[in-house]
C-alpha cells in the first residue's frame, strides 16, 4: 500500500544490553585500577583522580559508577567475599585428606599447608588491608555470611586428622581445628595488614623462618601428650 512503511522499515528500539555490558566492563576496569593501585599504595593515599587515571577513564565516569572513593570498598568487599567462596568452592570439591596422605608425614604436611596459608595471605595483603579498613568503619558487615565462610575456610584443615590421625593426640578435633584456623589467621594476617610492622622488623623474622616455626608450633599443639597423661604418668 503506498505511503505504508514495512515492518523492516518501521525502527527497532535500541537494545540496552550492549550498553550494559558497557558498563559492567567499566566498573570491572576501575576496580582491577584500583586493586593494581593498592598493590603500591594505601587506600587512604589513593585519589577518585588516581583511579582513573589508571583506568584510563575520565574523571566524570567514575562518578556515574560510584558515589565516592569510599563506596569502592563496599564493592571491593562484595568482590572480595565473592572471591574467597570461589577458591572454597573449588577446594572443597576435591579430597584434601588424600592429598596430605601423599606427604610423608604429618610434619611435612603441616609445612607445606602453612607455606600455602602465608602465600595466600601475603599475595592478598593490599586487598585484605583495604578490606580491613571498610569493615572496621562499618563492623555490621561482619555478617553471618562471612562467618560461614570462614568456617567452611577451617574445612580442610580438619583433613589432618583423617590423614594423620595416628600422630595427631589431640582428642577434641573440632575444638583443635578452629584453633588451628585461628592461628594461621592471626599470626600471618598481622603481617599482611601492616607490612611495615614494627614488631616483625624488630624480631627480624624472615619468611622461612616464620613458615618453619609456625608449623612447628602447630605440630607440637596437635602431637602433645596431654596434662592428665604426663600426670598419670608420674603418679606411676
Amino acid at each position: 500500500m503506498a505511503g505504508s512503511k514495512s515492518q523492516s522499515d518501521t525502527p527497532s528500539k535500541p537494545s540496552s544490553k550492549p550498553k550494559q555490558s558497557r558498563a559492567i566492563r567499566t566498573r570491572e576496569n576501575l576496580m582491577a585500577a584500583l586493586e593494581r593501585l593498592l598493590r603500591e599504595q594505601e587506600f587512604e593515599m589513593i585519589s577518585v583522580q588516581d583511579i582513573a587515571k589508571e583506568a584510563g577513564v575520565a574523571v566524570g565516569s567514575v562518578y556515574s559508577h560510584f558515589k565516592d572513593k569510599n563506596a569502592f570498598l563496599a564493592a571491593l568487599l562484595d568482590n572480595w567475599q565473592a572471591h574467597v567462596e570461589a577458591q572454597l568452592d573449588v577446594s572443597e570439591a576435591q579430597d584434601v585428606a588424600a592429598a596430605l596422605k601423599a606427604f610423608p608425614s604429618l610434619e611435612a604436611a603441616l609445612l607445606d599447608m602453612t607455606k600455602q596459608v602465608h602465600r595466600q595471605i601475603v599475595e592478598s595483603g593490599h586487598v585484605l588491608r583495604a578490606v580491613h579498613t571498610y569493615t572496621r568503619l562499618h563492623p555490621d558487615q561482619s555478617d553471618a555470611d562471612w562467618q560461614s565462610l570462614v568456617a567452611r575456610s577451617f574445612a580442610p584443615m580438619a583433613a589432618l586428622f583423617e590423614a594423620f590421625g595416628d600422630e595427631i593426640t589431640v582428642s577434641d578435633t573440632a575444638q583443635a581445628t578452629r584453633m588451628i584456623g585461628y592461628f594461621f589467621n592471626t599470626i600471618f594476617l598481622r603481617k599482611a595488614l601492616m607490612p611495615q610492622d614494627t614488631l616483625t622488623e624488630a624480631l627480624a623474622f624472615e619468611d622461612e623462618t616464620l613458615i618453619h616455626e609456625a608449623a612447628m608450633m602447630v605440630y607440637g599443639y596437635l602431637t602433645k601428650v596431654s596434662t592428665n597423661a604426663s600426670t598419670s604418668a608420674s603418679d606411676s
